[in-house]
């Protein structure tokens, strides 16, 4: 089970991060496309700059890997997403290192650029999906001084006039965007920390909740069975009741590790037979009376509220059996109905202020009120004046989605 939720954490935890790199993806294809419409007529027009083979080996290295890094956002997971960004991200490193050794030595005049000089920012875009922050903007300021150092070496004007006025301008251009990608990458990655964190910590909560319950469950058949029936037998010399009762209650032990029939399915007089053996278990002179209205014969019940109420009946007569004197007179009424079952304990006795009940007696706290409000739908509710007798009334209602 540990594995199971550690899957689903791990899955659950990378969904942002995720939309975030195939967004960006597309984004970052179509802007190539977007220049490549912008600069073709200089792609063409500054061929004869460099030998013949550097102008469709840039295209190719530089248009085609941001082609197959968008095409990557439909079929790829981020991990290849990734590989393909970085290959754009180098090969337009690459691309601008290999115009210096292809260049003719022509010139242009000094108000022109370069195509490649004109989008550094964008193959930068490409490495902050790829890397970490500070490698993404190391290839920005490579990106930048390399295309500023080919734009100064082909114009017809001294190298350095206005070098760092452009390499400047061109980091504070493009560290305005490429923050902006950082931190909306970073935000997708904090997003995903954040939900695998509470689902680790609602996995971890559920599990601790699991232990507790499963704790009081125990504690509550151990009050039930075990200590009644050790109780019983010292009480008096063993009889033939007793050794049934230390037989049912090593049968709920056992039952305690299995607990197979939470999902099975009983019919309304199943359950209402199994209602009644709990209460006469208890006590065999109380008097139970049910009630199944017509037409609800066939209503059908779960295995768990039916075995809990079960559990926090026997308990109830138990308590009256024991404190409620040995006048009283205790009675059991069953309600089923489609969806619903309402139980109640009625005796006559001495009764009791609940208020003074010490807080280690786990009769009411555990084996009725805290056995019914972790059954879903379950509620228990114990009334009782001193001197006037006491109620305990058992209801579980179907929940609804």
């Amino acid at each position: 089970m540990p594995v199971v939720v550690a899957d689903r954490i791990s899955g659950a935890g990378t969904a942002a991060a995720d939309r975030l790199v195939r967004m960006f993806a597309r984004f970052i294809a179509i802007g190539y496309v977007c220049y490549l419409l912008l600069v073709f007529g200089e792609v063409i027009g500054q061929a004869d700059l460099t030998a013949a083979w550097w102008t469709p080996v840039a295209g190719t290295l530089i248009f085609g890997s941001s082609a197959a890094f968008g095409f990557s956002a439909s079929w790829s997971g981020a991990h290849r997403m990734k590989q393909f960004a970085a290959a754009n991200a180098i090969l337009y490193l690459v691309a601008l290192a290999l115009w210096f050794p292809a260049w003719n030595g022509s010139v242009v005049p000094q108000d022109h650029t370069l195509w490649f000089s004109s989008f550094p920012g964008l193959a930068s875009f490409a490495a902050a999906v790829a890397w970490r922050p500070p490698w993404a903007f190391l290839h920005m300021v490579c990106a930048i001084l390399l295309a500023q150092g080919a734009d100064h070496t082909v114009r017809d004007a001294p190298f350095v006039q206005n070098l760092l006025p452009d390499v400047a301008f061109g980091l504070v251009f493009c560290t305005v965007f490429l923050a902006a990608a950082v931190v909306g990458l970073g935000t997708g990655r904090t997003l995903d920390e954040t939900v695998a964190a509470t689902h680790a910590e609602v996995a971890a909560t559920a599990a601790l909740e699991a232990r507790n319950r499963e704790r009081e469950r125990f504690a509550a058949l151990v009050h039930d069975r075990v200590m009644s029936t050790l109780l019983a037998a010292a009480r008096r010399a063993p009889d033939e009741s007793v050794v049934p009762q230390a037989a049912r209650a090593l049968a709920e032990l056992d039952n305690l590790r299995r607990r197979g029939d939470d999902d099975e399915m009983m019919a309304a007089h199943v359950a209402v037979s199994r209602l009644r053996t709990a209460a006469v278990e208890a006590d065999e002179e109380v008097a139970v009376s049910s009630c199944i209205s017509p037409g609800d014969e066939k209503a059908l019940f779960p295995a768990q509220p039916v075995r809990v109420i079960a559990a926090a009946l026997g308990e109830a007569v138990r308590n009256s059996v024991r404190h409620a004197g040995p006048d009283a007179t205790r009675s059991v009424v069953i309600d089923a109905g489609p969806g619903s079952l309402d139980v109640r304990v009625v005796d006559d006795g001495c009764g009791f202020d609940p208020d003074v009940v010490a807080q280690n007696r786990l009769g009411v706290s555990v084996s009725i009120r805290a056995r019914m409000n972790q059954l879903p739908g379950g509620t228990a509710d114990v009334r009782t004046v001193p001197g006037a007798g006491t109620m305990v009334s058992l209801s579980w209602r179907e929940e609804t989605t």
